[in-house]
C-alpha cells in the first residue's frame, strides 16, 4: 500500500532507451517489447526491441484492455502478452510483451541498445527471417553481389586487356618460346657447322658500286620492250600472260607437286664491326637517284630522311602490295628472314651474306618493327624501297609489330612523326598475311588457324585491314604460339591468340598440301629451332634481341632448308 501514497506527479520514468532522457508519468511506467511478427513469445530465449516510456493514453477499444492498472497486482509490476491485428500482408501479427510498473525508474532497461537474441533450435539465417522478415534484404544481397562481381570481372578484363597491350606495343609479348618445348627439341651444338665467316655489314667502295649497277628498275625494262611490239600482237600476249597466270594461280592453290623437304646442318657465322646499335653518322651521299640508291650508299647508319621520302616510299609500297593476294605463292630458291625487331646493322649484315636482290630473293616473316629500337625505321624503310624496286623479290607478310601500333622516335616534327605512323599503319594493312615456297613450305608469321580448311580460306581474307577489323583467322595466324602441352588448340588468357601443339601443325600441313611450317615471332637460344620431327621450324633473325643468336633460312630449288646462324658481336666497339 506504499506505493498507493506516492504522488502520481512524482512518478519518474525512462524515456525510450535514453537513460539521461527523464520523464514524469501519470499512470504508470512502460516497456513493450515487439516479441515477433509471427511467433509467439515462448518461442524464444529473450527479446530483440524494447520501447521504454510512459503509459500512453490510446482511445481504441482494442487497446483498452491491455492497459497498465494498478490494482491488477497492487503496485507491483506486471507483464502483459498482446497481439495487435496488421494493417498490411508484411505485417499480418504483431505480438508484443508489455510491463507495467508503478515506482520511478522501474523501467530502467538492462541494456542501453537493441539485443538480437535467437532460438536455441533454429539457424541464425532462420531467426533473421522471421523477426524481420528479410526477404526485400536477401534480394538485395544478391543485387549487391551480382553488381560486384561484374564490376570485379570488368576491371580484371580491362587491367588483363591493358597488360596485353603495354606488351604488345613494347613488344615483349611471348618473344620466347616455351621452356618445355625448347628443352624437347633442342639440336645438338656438334651439329652446327662453324664456317669462321665475320660479317660487319657494311659494304666497300667496289662493293656499293657493283651493287648499285644491277639496280635498274626490270619491269620498266620489260615494259619498255613490250611498247615495241604492235598493239595486237601485245594484246594477245597479255591474254596469254593472263591465262597462263590464272591458271598457274589455280595450280598453286591446288598444292599440286608437292615435294619433299631436306634440312642440313645449321652454319655459324659471326657479327663484326660496330655492334648491333644505330649510329648517327654523318655520310657524303653522291647518288642523285631515288632513296633506295641513297640507303645503300649510305650504309647500316641512322639515315637522314625527310617526311616527304617517307611517305611517298610506304604509299608506293602500298600500292605495290595491295596487287598481290592474302596467300603468296612463291617459287623456291629464296631466303627467309624472320624477326629483325629494327635491328638495321643486322638487316645490312644479313643482306651481306645472302646477298641483295636481285641477286637473291627475300620473303620477311614480319616483326621488321619495334618500339624500342631507332632504327625500325631504317628497317622498313630499306625494305619498302627494295620491294617497290624488285616486287618479284622480295615479299613481306603481316607480323604482330605491324599489327600493334608502332610509335615512331621523335627524329621528325610531332605532327609530321604522326602523319608518318599514319602511313605505316595504312600500309602494314595490305601486307599479306601468308606464303607457301615450291607448293611445299607454308610459311606464317607466329601460327595458324582451326578454321582453315584449304588454301582459299587464307587467300580469299580481305585485305586492307587494321587491327580493329581483324577477323579471328587472322588473329590466330599472327598471335597463336605453339606449346608442348597442347595436341591441337587451347585458349590462351594471355594472348590475343590461342595455343596450338603438334597434332595442330600437323592438320595444318595437310589442310595446305605443305610438308613443312615455318614461324617467326619468339626468340630461341640459336635464332632456329626444328621441333616435332622437323615439321615446325621456329625462326628468329634478331642476334642479341633476346638471344646470342639470330638465324635465317636458305631454301634452294630443290627444296633443301639450309639453316644460317650469326652469333651477335662479344664486345661492341
Amino acid at each position: 500500500m506504499l506505493s498507493k501514497t506516492i504522488a502520481q506527479d512524482s512518478l519518474l520514468c525512462y524515456s525510450k532507451l535514453n537513460k539521461n532522457n527523464v520523464v514524469r508519468c501519470k499512470t504508470a511506467c512502460v516497456e513493450k517489447t515487439l516479441i515477433s511478427r509471427y511467433k509467439s513469445d515462448s518461442e524464444y530465449d529473450f527479446d530483440f526491441y524494447y520501447r521504454v516510456g510512459c503509459e500512453s493514453k490510446t482511445v481504441k477499444k482494442t487497446l483498452q484492455s491491455v492497459k497498465c492498472d494498478w490494482n491488477v497486482k497492487n503496485g507491483s509490476e506486471y507483464f502483459l502478452q498482446y497481439m495487435i491485428k496488421g494493417t498490411d500482408e508484411r505485417n499480418p501479427r504483431l505480438f508484443i510483451r508489455k510491463k507495467c510498473c508503478f515506482s520511478s525508474f522501474c523501467n530502467e532497461p538492462a541494456l542501453n541498445s537493441r539485443r538480437y537474441w535467437y532460438r536455441k533450435d533454429q539457424s541464425m539465417l532462420t531467426i533473421i527471417r522471421n523477426k524481420f522478415n528479410a526477404r526485400h534484404l536477401l534480394k538485395s544481397a544478391v543485387f549487391i553481389l551480382i553488381v560486384f562481381l561484374i564490376v570485379y570481372g570488368s576491371v580484371s578484363v580491362i587491367m588483363s586487356w591493358f597488360k596485353s597491350k603495354h606488351l604488345a606495343e613494347s613488344g615483349q609479348q611471348f618473344r620466347q618460346l616455351e621452356l618445355e618445348l625448347m628443352q624437347d627439341t633442342s639440336f645438338e651444338d656438334s651439329s652446327i657447322v662453324d664456317t669462321k665467316i665475320e660479317v660487319t655489314g657494311r659494304l666497300t667502295v667496289k662493293e656499293t658500286a657493283q651493287l648499285l649497277s644491277l639496280l635498274p628498275d626490270h619491269d620498266k625494262v620489260k615494259y619498255s620492250k613490250m611498247k615495241s611490239v604492235s598493239s595486237e600482237e601485245s594484246t594477245k600476249e597479255s591474254k596469254t600472260a593472263n591465262t597462263l597466270k590464272a591458271a598457274e594461280s589455280e595450280a598453286a592453290v591446288l598444292g599440286k607437286g608437292m615435294r619433299k623437304v631436306k634440312i642440313k646442318p645449321p652454319l655459324k657465322t659471326s657479327a663484326s664491326g660496330w655492334g648491333h646499335k644505330l649510329w648517327n653518322t654523318v655520310r657524303t651521299i653522291n647518288s642523285p637517284y631515288d632513296i633506295l640508291y641513297r640507303l645503300i650508299e649510305h650504309g647500316p647508319y641512322q639515315y637522314p630522311f625527310t617526311a616527304l621520302e617517307l611517305l611517298t616510299l610506304f604509299e608506293e609500297t602500298a600500292f605495290k602490295m595491295a596487287e598481290e593476294p592474302s596467300l603468296l605463292q612463291i617459287e623456291a630458291e629464296i631466303t627467309v628472314i624472320g624477326d629483325i625487331r629494327g635491328r638495321y646493322v643486322d638487316l645490312h649484315r644479313w643482306l651481306q651474306l645472302t646477298g641483295w636482290p636481285p641477286q637473291n630473293r627475300l620473303l620477311f616473316l614480319g616483326g621488321i618493327l619495334d618500339n624500342d629500337e631507332p632504327g625500325s625505321v631504317e628497317c622498313l624503310a630499306l625494305i619498302c624501297a627494295l620491294k617497290c624496286r624488285f616486287p618479284k623479290h622480295v615479299f613481306i607478310l603481316r607480323g604482330g609489330p605491324e599489327t600493334s601500333t608502332f610509335r615512331m622516335s621523335e627524329r621528325l616534327h610531332p605532327v609530321i612523326t604522326r602523319a608518318v605512323q599514319s602511313c605505316i599503319k595504312r600500309m602494314c594493312s595490305h601486307m599479306s598475311f601468308a606464303a607457301i615456297i615450291g607448293k611445299s613450305i607454308l610459311a606464317v608469321y607466329s601460327g595458324f588457324s582451326p578454321m582453315i580448311r584449304e588454301k582459299g580460306h587464307i587467300n580469299h581474307l580481305f585485305r586492307p585491314v587494321t587491327a580493329e577489323h581483324m577477323t579471328t583467322v587472322e588473329r590466330h595466324i599472327i598471335f597463336n604460339q605453339p606449346s608442348n602441352q597442347v595436341g591441337m588448340y587451347r585458349p590462351n588468357p594471355n594472348s590475343e591468340g590461342n595455343w596450338f601443339g603438334k597434332q595442330a601443325v600437323k592438320r595444318a600441313c595437310k589442310a595446305m598440301k605443305c610438308n613443312v611450317m615455318i614461324r617467326g615471332q619468339s626468340y630461341t637460344p640459336y635464332g632456329y629451332l626444328p621441333c616435332w620431327n622437323n615439321r615446325l621450324i621456329n625462326l628468329w633473325s634478331a642476334p642479341g634481341c633476346g638471344s646470342n643468336f639470330g638465324a635465317v633460312l636458305s631454301i634452294s630449288k630443290d627444296l633443301v632448308i639450309t639453316p644460317i646462324l650469326m652469333e651477335k658481336q662479344q664486345i661492341e666497339n
